[in-house]
């Protein structure tokens, strides 16, 4: 199956089939490197967002590997069996909370004047988005993918995204909530630009804080959302 453009749908799972069946039938062999997040964006014709989501799935699967400051590489053992997905080193069993709030600490104390420019570009792609759930979602992604790396530990930006793909249900519903209440998702965009100016002044306490609070005003609207579904108990109904 040849790289290219992918068709609209589950994007990051069309796009981990293609590099799957590549490294399958050998295109890309054990030990060499991946084309980079944005080269493999141009050559799918998608978000950089969709291939880290991508690149995510594979290396769940023990296909493929990060080296830090490296980039991608395909696994020694890239036959994806259960052996191979048995070896491979599991996240520490922390919360997602406690996880996510971990890194905007230690971005915060180790993060460098390029991490912050880097942060604050992200910034600016969450304002374009801040109409558009799905476009918002992908932004958020990459951002919290360098929030992440700003912290200096690469298990951290592993545990990270895979943290946020099993939460992506829940903040497209938060995300939806958001618009629904308040028009567009300026209030994320608001909140992300604090924990960014946190960053910066090296405030780890406050950083915390901030990502703690825009965790529970998610949860807030996914609760908001649920409530307005048919059969939800109400606060009227409770005795």
């Amino acid at each position: 199956m040849p790289l290219g453009p992918v068709r609209r749908g589950n994007l990051s799972s069309r796009i981990a089939d293609r590099l799957r069946a590549q490294i399958e039938q050998g295109a890309f062999k054990p030990g060499e490197q991946l084309p980079g997040h944005r080269e493999l964006a141009s050559i799918f014709g998608v978000s950089v967002g969709s291939v880290r989501e991508a690149l995510s799935m594979l290396i769940s699967e023990g296909r493929i590997e990060t080296r830090a400051g490296r980039g991608t590489f395909v696994a020694t053992h890239a036959d994806g069996s259960e052996s191979r997905r048995a070896a491979a080193p599991a996240l520490p069993p922390l919360e997602r909370k406690a996880i996510e709030e971990l890194i905007a600490a230690m971005a915060a104390r180790r993060a460098s004047a390029a991490h912050v420019e880097a942060l604050r570009r992200h910034i600016e792609r969450l304002q374009e988005a801040a109409s558009s759930p799905g476009e918002f979602l992908d932004a958020d992604l990459e951002f919290h993918v360098v929030l992440a790396e700003a912290a200096g530990n690469r298990y951290l930006v592993q545990a990270m995204t895979e943290i946020r793909l099993l939460l992506k249900e829940d903040m497209e519903l938060a995300a939806e909530t958001a618009i629904r209440r308040f028009g567009d998702l300026g209030l994320g965009v608001d909140s992300h630009r604090r924990l960014v100016d946190a960053i910066a002044g090296h405030d780890a306490d406050a950083a915390r804080e901030i990502l703690a609070g825009m965790m529970r005003r998610n949860h807030e609207f996914v609760l908001g959302l649920y409530a307005l579904a048919p059969g939800f108990p109400s606060e009227a109904g409770k005795t």
